[in-house]
């Protein structure tokens, strides 16, 4: 089939242009509206979509959602997970509908693609990282098999193929990209106003009657949430460091059971100049081959190597002046190695050609492959198993104590005495507020808010120690008493009142502004207009406004004044006061760059629309059904684990 769909090309080409234009017409309307939920019809409650007989299930769903915040702090907030939950099976869906248009097409991935495609997302210094490397990276990192690593990959070069197809014949005209080259470099020069509320907070006139008016207006602003304290108990190191004591023998010990951590392999620090020939002409090579020859030069007649490679190396090391720090045998290109490893402590090499481009290598250390010595690594290894022994601790007698305050919960500070213990309690605090004395801890946060009058929380880690709380007073939300609030009162209020004398201040400017000059409408209130410099749509006003909230300075003709306008805040008035064209000179050294980001934008948005409509066609011919009831119940699931 694919070898078909290689001879056949135009003629695919032009069946997908003419479904693809179809499908466009109409996708321009629903592109951005709910897609139809198609057949909910599947029976099976843990099956939330079915494609072609393929159904994706809970766990699936489950799995993509850890995969995608694998690390990030909300993996572990169910309620935040719970709203990403239709958007990332809906990605799913799409995925597999592609997929399934592929194969449908004869499209596929080799073998050998694949390989290419690993290899080259896996390579150190143009060389493949070995394959141990690469899968305890795909194990540890994402959490899924080689084998199932490499199939998603296959999907996705797959699905890329696709994509290559349907916006083939996406173009960009000339005339689109002068249009943006002119949008990017026109600029305009403003004469302006900006009304910052804060400036008129002192103009803002405040009396007992204002200020009752003001919080019977918006009462329910200041409802006061629910508080609580805790009677608590800290088990920091220091309080087990007296119980733990590290042997020389657990020292030896130690050392023989791990004695292959401190074998040190032969190993050379190194920094390089790196030169990149990848796709290059050989005009193009011989080029860097001559700067290469003439960095060289400079550094052998006494050019700091560090600051040469800031200036000239095209590798990421560049910013570090080229510091690679240590490398073993086997970490790089055998050239590179060779030459590395044959070098002496501050020796510089000639040029070194690799596959991918010329270094010029210094080295800086060298070691011999060596074990390091007991007496070496005592100090490392006591701290170590003294850090291990104070964690078992600390952690044995937070679960002796935690059992000993369940046990007799109404004699806390007793019991805690008992382990010559203090306690001490907080001021009150609202939820996902600091805690008094204790600082900011989710967990901590989390578990005091679910406990009940005197219930006692299991330990919590926090940075000075580990906690051991209990519930000891809670003050229920209720509508706030005006004397309770009424500083907060007086500050919202000056800061609504401060933005409608702002707002008023504004709109006088720019009434005068429509009928005279815009500077003396300005000086005649009492204000100072500033004189922008020329700025472009992607630019700023002195660095305070940005250009694209201010879109009118370049519709406006010179000596037009634009209306009140909200910057963030804040207000502005302003009168153009010149447009320069933009430089037509500069059109050819930029236009390639722009026909390529414009081309980038019109692919993207033409593949999400063939997307979503390949989806409703599926969802039309029955082939993909939704259940909603099984994603209901599977956002139940995450709000239950929530509550």
């Amino acid at each position: 089939m694919y070898r078909f769909f290689r001879r056949n090309r135009e003629k695919v080409l032009k069946y997908l242009l003419i479904f693809f234009l179809g499908i466009v017409s109409l996708g321009m309307v629903i592109t951005l509206a709910p897609l139809p939920q198609g057949d909910t019809s599947t029976a099976q409650s843990n099956v939330l979509a079915s494609l072609g007989g393929v159904d994706v299930t809970t766990q699936d769903l489950r799995r993509h959602l850890d995969q995608q915040f694998r690390g990030s702090p909300l993996a572990n907030n169910p309620q935040l997970l719970a709203q990403f939950a239709p958007n990332i099976l809906d990605e799913i869906v799409l995925e597999d509908a592609v997929v399934v248009e592929a194969q449908r097409l004869g499209l596929q991935v080799t073998d050998q693609e694949l390989g290419d495609a690993i290899r080259t997302q896996f390579s150190n210094n143009g060389s493949f990282i070995g394959a141990d490397q690469y899968q305890r990276f795909v194990e540890s990192q994402t959490g899924m098999t080689v084998a199932q690593y490499e199939s998603q990959m296959r999907q996705s070069l797959l699905t890329d193929k696709l994509k290559d197809v349907v916006t083939d014949a996406v173009q960009v005209s000339p005339d689109d990209v002068h249009r943006e080259f002119v949008q990017r470099n026109e600029k305009a020069k403003i004469e302006y106003v900006l009304f910052k509320s804060t400036d008129f907070t002192k103009d803002v006139k405040v009396t007992p009657e204002n200020l009752q008016a003001y919080f019977a207006a918006n009462r329910d602003r200041y409802k006061q949430p629910e508080q609580r304290s805790i009677r608590y108990v800290l088990i920091d190191i220091d309080h087990v460091r007296p119980l733990v004591n590290v042997s020389d023998d657990e020292l030896r010990s130690y050392y023989s059971s791990h004695i292959d951590e401190y074998r040190v392999p032969e190993r050379v620090k190194a920094s390089h100049i790196l030169f990149k020939t990848e796709g290059k002409s050989a005009a193009d090579i011989a080029k860097d081959k001559e700067t290469a020859q003439d960095v060289l030069n400079q550094i052998q007649k006494g050019a700091d190597f560090a600051e040469m490679a800031k200036k000239y190396s095209q590798d990421t090391t560049a910013s570090k002046g080229g510091d690679l720090g240590w490398i073993q045998r086997g970490q790089t290109v055998k050239e590179f190695e060779d030459t590395a490893f044959s070098l002496q402590p501050g020796q510089v090499s000639g040029l070194v050609t690799v596959p991918y481009g010329i270094h010029i290598i210094k080295v800086f250390e060298k070691q011999n492959a060596h074990l390091q010595s007991f007496d070496e690594e005592k100090d490392s290894i006591r701290a170590t198993l003294e850090k291990q022994k104070l964690d078992r601790a600390q952690a044995s007698l937070a679960d002796q104590l935690e059992q000993a305050l369940k046990a007799d919960p109404q004699h806390f500070d007793a019991v805690t005495a008992k382990f010559k213990l203090q306690t001490s309690q907080t001021g009150l605090f609202k939820f996902k507020q600091p805690i008094p004395d204790l600082g900011v801890s989710e967990g901590l946060q989390n578990l005091v808010f679910q406990l009940t009058a005197n219930e006692v929380g299991q330990p919590v880690t926090l940075p000075k120690g580990v906690v051991i709380a209990q519930l000891a007073q809670v003050v229920p939300a209720h509508p706030a008493a005006f004397d309770e609030v009424r500083a907060q009162v007086e500050q919202d209020y000056r800061n609504d009142q401060s933005r409608v004398i702002s707002e008023s201040k504004a709109k006088e400017l720019a009434a005068k502004a429509k009928t005279g000059d815009f500077k003396k409408a300005a000086q005649s209130l009492g204000l100072t207009p500033k004189e922008s410099a020329d700025f472009t749509r992607q630019g700023s006003v002195d660095n305070v406004i940005q250009a694209s909230q201010l879109d009118d300075a370049f519709t406006l003709a010179p000596g037009q004044a634009s209306g009140v306008l909200t910057v963030n805040s804040n207000k502005v008035v302003f009168q153009v006061v010149s447009h320069t064209p933009a430089d037509e000179s500069a059109f050819a050294a930029q236009q390639n760059e722009i026909r390529q980001q414009l081309l980038d934008q019109k692919k993207a948005f033409a593949w999400e629309i063939y997307r979503k409509n390949l989806k409703q066609d599926l969802i039309r011919q029955g082939k993909l059904k939704i259940n909603q009831e099984a994603m209901k119940q599977l956002l139940a699931s995450y709000s239950s684990a929530n509550s």
